[in-house]
This record gives C-alpha cells, sequence and structure tokens, in this order.
C-alpha cells in the first residue's frame, strides 16, 4: 500500500495547500495509531523525529468520525489547554476521517505552523470528498497485500507437499519377514 499513500499525500497536499501532510491509520490487530506517510510542502517525507502532528485533533478525528477544521488553533477555545497544540504552535488544522464501510481506519491530517486561515470551507468539502475514495484506495490495497502474503504461504506449503510426495517415490522400502 506504500504507493497508494504516497499517491495519496502527494494529491492532499495539493488540493489543499497546507505545508504539511500526514496519513494516519489504525493498526488492525492494536488498534494503535501509525503514521506510515508524512509530508512536507515539498514533498519530502518528514523523518519519524519530526512527526509533530496533534494527537488531540488525531484522536478527535478518529474517534469520534467527524472532521475537524480550525483556522487559529492556539486560539481556539477547543484546543486551550492541550499541550500538542500550544507546543507545536499550529496555527490552521484540517483532518477527515478516512472511513470504509462504515469503519474508521484512520485520518488525513493536514496543518500549517505558520499561517492561520489557510483552510476554508471549500478545503474540507474537498479533503473529505477525496478521503472518502482514498479510504477505499487504501484498504484494497491493505487486502491485496494480505492476499499476496495468503497465496504466497499457500503456495510455500503446497511446494513442500510436492517436494514431500516426490520424495517418496525414490524412497526406501521397508518390509519385515513375511514379505
Amino acid at each position: 500500500p506504500a504507493d497508494v499513500l504516497n499517491q495519496v499525500m502527494d494529491t492532499v497536499i495539493r488540493l489543499t495547500g497546507a505545508e504539511r501532510g500526514y496519513i494516519v491509520l489504525k493498526n488492525r490487530d492494536s488498534g494503535a495509531l501509525e503514521i506510515p506517510v508524512a509530508r512536507g510542502l515539498d514533498r519530502e517525507q518528514i523523518g519519524k523525529g519530526e512527526f509533530t502532528v496533534s494527537s488531540t485533533v488525531v484522536n478527535e478525528v478518529v474517534s469520534g468520525g467527524e472532521p475537524v477544521l480550525t483556522d487559529n488553533a492556539s486560539r481556539d477555545e477547543r484546543y486551550q489547554g492541550y499541550q500538542s497544540i500550544a507546543g507545536l504552535q499550529l496555527r490552521s488544522i484540517l483532518a477527515v476521517p478516512l472511513k470504509v464501510r462504515g469503519d474508521i481506519i484512520g485520518a488525513v491530517y493536514c496543518d500549517n505552523r505558520i499561517m492561520a486561515g489557510v483552510f476554508k470551507q471549500h478545503e474540507l468539502n474537498l479533503l473529505t470528498a477525496f478521503a472518502h475514495q482514498a479510504a477505499v484506495a487504501i484498504e484494497n490495497a491493505r487486502l491485496f497485500d494480505e492476499l499476496k502474503a495468503r497465496l504466497a504461504a499457500v503456495t510455500e506449503a503446497r511446494d513442500m507437499m510436492d517436494n514431500i510426495f516426490a520424495s517418496i517415490t525414490s524412497g526406501v522400502i521397508t518390509l519385515n519377514r513375511e514379505n
């Protein structure tokens, strides 16, 4: 799914004009949130040590399933007192859930640390519509990877059984005294 995730992130940055964008996905087994893709405006991958996403906003979007748009997060009453917003000096934030058949598989998060008012209702509408399509593509890529892994395991088991059956014909036959 890496190719799909990179294409989604490139499109998100282009659609919104965000300084930075992140895709946050729920781990299927643990439910923990992971960030497989993080990009800057210059399309460069942001290093893992540089992730400065607002966990407050991401958790709100993933748990509530509703998008968040704030044009100046540091002054937004909803986020007063939250370390991840105040400490990171975030201004504009736009985050929308990634939903597939009613299940939230993650979120797309965009921000701008420099300018307030970067995101408006237009960007929210665009990103929401795009996120629905992106979520299906991401889920399909995940399912395809799982299918490839299962196929590889079945092929390995089949090859082992073929080797066992082939070696039986060239094996040693043992007989007891009565034949």
